[in-house]
């Protein structure tokens, strides 16, 4: 199995993501956007869906998960980046260009993130089961529960805590995985050592990144998940930076 060269980062590589992550943004701002805006539908409509359930205390873990799975949809993203570096036309058609064998590959590691997503869920789950007193349905009483009762603030901790975990697992495999498939002919196992490799030799500009992208796309969410069409596509292309930054251009070489 080849082994993928990475190159050396500064802690304040992540600024610099960002900043060519806007640059594509701005070149492609119609298809990009566009993309993100089907993301921002679905979300509203699993919200939706959860406050006709009476289940609208569950909209805050759903929106949570999405960070597990978003560096899956984010491939649209890295294909656009790409057009863009090769100086072609960017068309919306373009995101869905993905050869069968790199398909393959994408979806081995969607879903390891499914795998994260569900467990995610199902400890949630437990956790509410487990702290909670009575049924909260409605996201007012649910909300006053965690902020003002011990067992909601014990509940909080824990679920944060054991989320912020899953969601370093999820960063540390695919931060650099899934463009990498995008970009070069390796298959997902390849990529995901290449992946972890990158989190760990260089702990602090990546864990500085996972932060911001955590960060971001909180803002995102808060603002009524309209924020998320430009800040999901400028975190998809400034992860595509991030990765081009991190490994060379001639593909797999020396160990890493």
């Amino acid at each position: 199995m080849p082994a993928i060269e990475l190159n050396a980062i500064r802690p304040g590589a992540p600024m610099r993501w960002l900043k060519a992550g806007a640059s594509d943004l701005m070149r492609a701002p119609v298809v990009s956007i566009g993309y993100g805006l089907i993301f921002v539908a679905l979300g509203a409509a699993l919200s939706a869906g959860l406050w006709w359930l009476d289940m609208a205390a569950w909209i805050p873990v759903a929106l949570s998960s999405f960070a597990l799975i978003a560096p899956l949809f984010a491939v649209g993203f890295y294909q656009v980046s790409k057009h863009l570096d090769e100086g072609k036309a960017v068309r919306f058609s373009d995101i869905w260009l993905v050869s069968g064998e790199k398909i393959s590959q994408v979806a081995f590691l969607g879903l390891l993130l499914i795998i994260l997503l569900l467990g995610w869920a199902r400890i949630a789950q437990f956790l509410y089961a487990y702290f909670a007193s009575q049924d909260y349905t409605s996201l007012a009483e649910f909300s006053s529960w965690v902020l003002s009762h011990p067992a909601g603030m014990t509940m909080a901790v824990a679920g944060t805590l054991i989320g912020a975990a899953l969601a370093i697992a999820a960063f540390s495999i695919s931060v650099i995985s899934f463009p990498m498939l995008i970009d070069r002919e390796v298959d997902a196992a390849t990529a995901l050592i290449a992946s972890v490799t990158a989190v760990r030799r260089y702990p602090f500009a990546m864990l500085t990144w996972a932060w911001l992208i955590a960060f971001w796309i909180t803002i995102g969410s808060v603002f009524f998940l309209v924020g998320l069409a430009v800040i999901f596509p400028w975190l998809g292309h400034a992860s595509w930076r991030a990765y081009q930054d991190l490994c060379t251009s001639s593909g797999p070489s020396a160990s890493a």
